[in-house]
C-alpha cells in the first residue's frame, strides 16, 4: 500500500466528490493493509511456517528466528 492518506483524500474528492477527513484516509489505509496482509501479529505467526516451506523448496538454506518480549522484525536473509 504506497497510498498515502493525502492521495487517498484527493483520489476520493476526484473520483467520488468526497469530502473524507485525513483520520478517515488513514483508517482505510490501515484496514486495507490488513485485508491484503493480515495483521503484524498473524505474520510473525506465520514466519516460521515460511521459512520452513522456503527451506524444503531450497536445500541448503539456513534460518533461525530469535524472538523477545517486544515483537520487532529487524532482518531475514
Amino acid at each position: 500500500m504506497d497510498l498515502k492518506p493525502r492521495e487517498i483524500i484527493g483520489r476520493m474528492e476526484s473520483k467520488f466528490n468526497i469530502k473524507v477527513s485525513y483520520m478517515k484516509a488513514w483508517d482505510a489505509r490501515r484496514k486495507a493493509i490488513k485485508v491484503v496482509f493480515d495483521s503484524w501479529e498473524e505474520s510473525y505467526r506465520t514466519l516460521n511456517l515460511f521459512m520452513d516451506v522456503v527451506a524444503s523448496a531450497m536445500p541448503g538454506t539456513v534460518y533461525r528466528i530469535q524472538s523477545t518480549k517486544t515483537i520487532r522484525f529487524q532482518r531475514l536473509f
